[in-house]
């Protein structure tokens, strides 16, 4: 790959996470609505749920539902047993 390749590359990828950003941006308004739930998403794919449990004293059945409902609405992408954002 050239250099002019690698430099379209990288402008599409900037563009295409602006646009992410934009459309996840509504959605996590409308989701993350209080503090403890904010906690928790900035926590996600840094911490593990045991930590997080801690962090937010949600229990470990309502991180998973958040999870969950994240996914679904595409805050978030599972990745194994674990879930991950889909960009940081």
């Amino acid at each position: 790959m050239n250099s002019e390749e690698l430099t379209t590359l990288r402008s599409i990828e900037t563009l295409l996470r602006s646009l992410v950003k934009i459309s996840l941006s509504e959605t996590m308004s409308r989701l993350l609505t209080d503090e403890k739930l904010r906690d928790l998403y900035a926590g996600t794919g840094k911490l593990k749920r045991e930590e997080l449990e801690k962090e937010t004293g949600f229990s470990g059945g309502k991180i998973s539902g958040l999870w969950a409902q994240w996914e679904q609405a595409g805050l978030l992408i599972k990745d194994g047993k674990s879930y991950r954002k889909p960009f940081e």
